[in-house]
């Protein structure tokens, strides 16, 4: 009788694999060989999605008037001009608020009313260009005032302290921007009237005077 021997070339390491049996005959013996094939198993894998969006902050002003006029200065009164202006700014996913500047042309290189026939300025707010001046009846100069009404949403307007003015005291115009209000966080509807007001004296000289006041925002 003849023998089958059945060797085990590796012994059985893991239960996880294949097993493969195959049978040698050399000279007539059968020479068993058992191979095993284990697989290791695959290291875990990750993938990562990025996802992004962008919000960008909506800043809009408008005023109510594009003109607004004195009529007929005189030495005798201190005048504020009809209508006043009101300017309403939103500031919207701006979470650092918005700004409200001013600005005027004023003429000869200095802000104020200017006579252009004449090359006179009424100065603002005086003849030093100080910040701010109180105006009185015989004595020349020209300003505004801020203040904020209920109207809008949101964060409220705070006034340039220049601006925040009341009776005849009013802050100076500058040919570059300065601020008129600011907020400082969103806000939607918020509105600042401003009052003009002007004097002159004795020295004045006669004519049209005119001044642009220009209103910008933009977000802090």
């Amino acid at each position: 009788m003849k023998k089958i021997i059945l060797r085990e070339r590796e012994r059985v390491l893991s239960a996880i694999g294949l097993t493969l049996v195959t049978f040698l005959i050399i000279g007539g013996w059968f020479y068993g060989t058992l191979e095993i094939f284990i697989y290791p198993e695959s290291a875990g894998a990750t993938s990562t999605v990025t996802v992004s969006a962008s919000v960008v902050a909506t800043i809009s002003c408008s005023t109510n008037t594009s003109t607004t006029a004195f009529g007929t200065l005189t030495t005798a009164a201190v005048t504020t001009s009809t209508p006043n202006a009101s300017s309403t700014m939103a500031c919207a996913n701006s979470s650092l608020g918005c700004t409200l500047s001013v600005s005027d042309a004023g003429g000869g290189g200095n802000p104020g009313l200017w006579n252009s026939i004449s090359s006179y300025i009424i100065p603002s707010p005086n003849a030093a260009y100080s910040a701010t001046a109180t105006l009185a009846a015989g004595t020349v100069g020209y300003g505004i005032q801020a203040a904020t009404s209920s109207a809008g949403s949101g964060a409220a307007f705070a006034i340039n302290s220049r601006y925040l003015q009341t009776g005849n005291t009013v802050g100076g115009l500058s040919l570059t921007g300065l601020t008129l209000a600011s907020t400082t966080a969103t806000s939607s509807g918020r509105e600042v009237i401003v009052t003009h007001a002007a004097a002159i004296s004795t020295a004045t000289v006669g004519g049209t005077y005119n001044d642009t006041i220009t209103y910008s925002c933009v977000g802090n």
